[in-house]
């Protein structure tokens, strides 16, 4: 798993499946930690400045981030291009203040 990856995210006690895209450092993800970060993507537009398009898939709001456990990430669906993985990457530094 590596950062600008999405991914299916499909806890077996939960009937809701979501895909999500990978924020967390590759630092963090090449570890053996269980828990990384990331954000869901949506299938529509929440209109929040914080919102980042990506091509073929929906939208992430970079101020929804969530640990996800790793185990439970069942299958890797694409890999954000340069350019949206940098809005993201700026979307979150804005909405945490870094």
């Amino acid at each position: 798993m590596r950062l600008g990856e999405l991914w299916r995210y499909a806890p077996p006690s939960s009937p809701r499946h979501r895909v999500v895209v990978i924020v967390s450092s590759d630092g963090i993800n090449d570890s053996a930690r269980p828990w990384l970060i990331a954000s869901d993507v949506h299938p529509e537009d929440p209109e929040d400045i914080l919102t980042v398009p990506v091509d073929g898939h929906g939208w992430v709001n970079a101020a929804d981030l969530s640990r996800v456990y790793r185990p439970w990430l069942t299958e890797h669906v694409d890999t954000v291009d340069a350019a949206t993985r940098e809005r993201l990457d700026t979307a979150i530094r804005a909405a945490l203040d870094l």
